[in-house]
């Protein structure tokens, strides 16, 4: 293949997986922000939308702190 050890390959797969799922809860999650901020929009749920974004944005931060 690309003269990877087996072990290697085998982190990297998993690694990749890991990544697909982080990233597809990311994209659940800014679906949802994303219908905050049309309600915000709208004038609707101005306190429940900013607890929603601190909360997106600490877990954010807390997943990139984590990966450091």
């Amino acid at each position: 293949m690309s003269g990877m050890p087996d072990f290697e390959a085998g982190q990297l797969v998993a690694a990749v997986t890991q990544l697909n799922k982080d990233v597809e809860s990311l994209t659940i999650t800014m679906t949802k922000l994303a219908a905050q901020e049309l309600q915000l929009a709208k004038g609707k749920g101005m306190a429940a939308g900013v607890i929603v974004l601190a909360a997106t944005l600490g877990g954010v931060s807390s997943y990139i702190m984590n990966r450091i």
